[in-house]
C-alpha cells in the first residue's frame, strides 16, 4: 500500500514540504520496484534516485536551518548523516547480497525500513522546525 502525504505533516516551508512529498513518491517507487524482484536493476536504480534526492533534500533543509538559526542544527545534521549511512548500507546490501528470492522474502522489511526511515524523521525531528519556520516566509529557500 502506497504512502500518502497528509497536510498535517507540512512544516510550513514550501521547499521542505515539497521535498518531503517527493521523498514519499520515491519510497512508493521503490515499493513498486520490489514487486518485480527478478528485475533487480530497477530496484537498484530506484534506490539510487531516492538516495540522491534525500541527500539533496538534506542539504537544502540544512541551508534553511542555517538561515532561521535553528538551535539544534548540529544534531539535525548528524541525524541526516546517520540516515544516509543507514540507507547506503541497505542499498549496498540489496545491490550486492540479495538474490531475487531474497528480495521477495525481504520486501516487507525493506519497505518498512524506508517508511520508518523517512516518516519517523519527518514526524519526530523535522517537526521541531515548525515553530522556527513560522517566523519566516513559506517560500524561504
Amino acid at each position: 500500500m502506497a504512502l500518502i502525504w497528509r497536510k498535517s505533516m507540512d512544516l510550513g516551508n514550501n521547499a521542505i514540504d515539497h521535498d518531503h512529498r517527493y521523498l514519499v513518491c520515491y519510497i512508493n517507487t521503490v515499493e513498486l520496484a520490489l514487486q518485480t524482484p527478478d528485475d533487480k536493476e530497477v530496484l537498484v536504480e530506484s534506490l539510487a534516485q531516492l538516495y540522491s534526492y534525500a541527500y539533496d533534500h538534506f542539504m537544502r533543509e540544512e541551508i534553511i536551518q542555517t538561515k532561521i538559526k535553528y538551535p539544534e542544527i548540529q544534531e539535525h545534521k548528524q541525524e541526516h548523516k546517520r540516515l544516509l549511512e543507514q540507507f547506503m548500507e541497505l542499498r549496498n546490501k540489496v545491490k550486492s547480497e540479495y538474490s531475487a528470492q531474497e528480495l521477495e522474502k525481504q520486501s516487507n522489511d525493506l519497505v518498512d525500513f524506508l517508511r520508518h526511515w523517512l516518516i519517523d524523521h519527518v514526524l519526530n525531528e523535522d517537526i521541531k522546525l515548525k515553530p522556527y519556520l513560522k517566523n519566516y516566509p513559506s517560500d524561504l529557500t
